[in-house]
């Protein structure tokens, strides 16, 4: 039941900071944490700690949690890794995916054509992450899926803010390309599309509103951890 709670409280958490409800450099009390979840503070704790591994909290020495925060330079980095990784994913994907792993991504596609016709939007990047991890599921390299996610969490930290509904209609018809790219077994197309797709996205992480707020919210915040070193 403990580690069955952890696991709850940390899900909770991280699905809170993915969202964008809890903003990069929030604090995150223990003792409101463990009155929002009826429980004791051992396994916030617990949880927070779990979330501090996957790069979602910082728990700084004797001072209080906080959601994460990510600077435009380790943004950068990772996306440029992102993109040779995505390509490799795709190359192999397309070598390696049978027909009912074709027609399963086929699916999630035909699923966000339909959400983005009814306006579901968060149906719509929910295909999305889906039709990914068939991908990812697909290509038939476990160490290359193992690296994806063991970034994965870090990434999210990009997406505050991006997932907005003027993104679906170009987003879908990258999408459409690179599954018939996949159906045509065109693995250096395939390659090419989704790391122009991942540059893209870096692209629109660094020209978001968001990321000037984040900077202003970082300095003003960083200024206050200097001020309070010396008090």
């Amino acid at each position: 039941m403990g580690r069955l709670l952890v696991g709850k409280i940390a899900n909770e958490i991280s699905g809170r900071i993915i969202s964008g409800d809890l903003a990069p450099g929030a604090d995150l009390n223990s003792v409101d944490l463990a009155a929002r979840f009826g429980t004791s503070r051992t396994p916030v704790r617990e949880a927070l700690m779990l979330l501090e591994k996957e790069g979602l909290v910082e728990i700084p020495p004797r001072r209080r949690p906080r959601v994460a925060r990510i600077t435009m330079q380790e943004i950068e980095e990772l996306y440029q890794i992102r993109a040779l990784l995505n390509g490799l994913m795709m190359e192999l994907f397309v070598a390696n995916a049978d027909a009912d792993q074709l027609a399963e991504a086929r699916g999630a596609l035909d699923a966000m054509t339909e959400s983005a016709a009814n306006g579901q939007n968060e149906t719509f990047f929910a295909e999305r992450v889906r039709l990914h991890a068939i991908w990812a599921d697909g290509c038939g390299n476990q160490t290359l899926k193992r690296t994806q996610a063991a970034w994965r969490s870090r990434l999210s930290l990009t997406r505050l803010g991006l997932a907005r509904a003027e993104q679906i209609e170009p987003s879908l018809r990258d999408h459409q390309r690179l599954v018939v790219a996949c159906e045509e077994r065109d693995a250096g197309l395939a390659a090419q599309l989704i790391r122009s797709m991942t540059h893209a996205g870096l692209k629109a992480i660094q020209a978001s509103p968001w990321v000037a707020h984040w900077h202003d919210s970082r300095r003003i915040r960083d200024a206050l951890d200097s001020k309070c070193r010396h008090i």
